[in-house]
């Protein structure tokens, strides 16, 4: 056995003296509480002092209850074998599109499940996030940025899958961003802040953009942005989503501020006029994965997409376990407690036997 938390044993060293003065202050209080009821010659035919071993018992239950404390508290703790840290060196940036045309329901039916019923380019986006770059991960750390008209940190770089779940499936939305449009570049500087932010130098970074290649930025702005993606060494996955052909945008699948201003339409309008220019744009997202030396994936159907052997390399580290048996201790302190507080504190009551006895005789007249 031995202790996680050892500098607390060296208070060992003032509980006796404690104990000490507890015993020796109890008897001192009672004498000054007898003293208060008149002369010993008159209370003590009627209560006798508290034998001195008692005291001593009471006060060897209260040092013994300190001490089990204070060894509770160095957290006295067996081996137990190793234990498995898993420690990631990717750090995974998912940048997604959440603009009007990510609303298109292309995937309807290919996607299943209560996040995912629209089957819209943005709910194949989520699938893919949650149903092949999460489990890929194995202990690497993931990011998400949204982006519209501005980008938006929707998660910072975190392990804590559990938390990013619900994340993806609740806040990511139709304009879970700001403003209108689809400004890449800013999506771009966001991620290169968040992995500024978190990211250790040695790891690696992988950017995997989710869109349907909207873009409402200058070429050479965004040539600048990809040109800084490649000199910071991040790799770059674009997932291409939507079809070749226009269609209109539903207005259920709209954000609830645009539902409210189109109440009573089915499709989105602009100017009176239905918009309907919501094709894939290739080109955007093939000259991104070109400029950084990425890879393009054009996702027609979810088996489409794997990244699984990009983004799973980890480093396990291994710790002593232990079995920590702090409540033992506790145990007992609570046990020599007790026994302290249930101990008589009087004598038994009534007169000194002699002076039962002297009053069973009979006395001279």
């Amino acid at each position: 056995m031995h202790f996680l938390n050892p500098a607390v044993l060296w208070l060992l060293a003032i509980v006796p003296p404690l104990g000490a003065a507890a015993v020796w202050w109890a008897w001192r209080r009672k004498q000054q509480l007898l003293s208060w009821f008149g002369e010993k010659e008159l209370w003590s035919k009627y209560s006798q002092p508290l034998p001195d071993g008692r005291y001593q018992w009471k006060g060897l239950c209260v040092v013994l209850a300190l001490s089990a404390i204070l060894v509770a508290l160095a957290r006295p703790s067996f081996e137990q074998g190793r234990v498995e840290f898993p420690r990631g060196t990717i750090d995974v940036m998912a940048v997604v599109d959440v603009s009007r045309s990510m609303a298109v329901p292309d995937f309807k039916g290919n996607v299943k499940g209560y996040y995912y019923g629209g089957g819209t380019r943005l709910d194949m986006a989520k699938y893919l996030i949650l149903n092949d770059v999460v489990p890929s991960l194995h202990g690497n750390r993931l990011g998400v940025v949204t982006y519209s008209g501005e980008s938006f940190p929707q998660g910072f770089l975190t392990d804590d899958m559990p938390a990013m779940d619900w994340q993806l499936r609740r806040a990511i939305t139709i304009g879970s961003a700001p403003g209108e449009g689809s400004a890449l570049v800013k999506a771009f500087h966001l991620s290169f802040q968040l992995f500024d932010l978190d990211s250790d130098p040695s790891h690696r970074k992988i950017i995997v953009l989710f869109s349907d290649g909207g873009n409402d930025d200058e070429p050479t702005a965004l040539t600048e942005a990809l040109t800084e993606c490649r000199k910071r060494g991040i790799e770059v996955i674009v997932a291409g989503l939507g079809s070749d052909v226009n269609a209109a945008i539903p207005v259920k699948e709209l954000s609830p501020f645009d539902q409210r201003e189109l109440y009573g339409k089915q499709w989105y309008e602009k100017d009176g006029e239905v918009v309907n220019n919501t094709a894939i744009d290739e080109n955007v997202l093939r000259l991104i994965a070109n400029k950084t030396g990425g890879r393009y994936v054009r996702v027609r159907k979810s088996s489409d997409f794997h990244i699984g052997s990009l983004v799973s390399r980890t480093e396990v580290t291994y710790e002593k376990g232990e079995q920590e048996v702090f409540f033992v201790p506790l145990l007992l302190a609570v046990l020599f407690l007790v026994l302290a507080m249930v101990s008589p504190m009087e004598a038994v009551p009534g007169a000194p036997e002699k002076d039962r006895k002297n009053k069973s005789k009979p006395g001279r007249r």
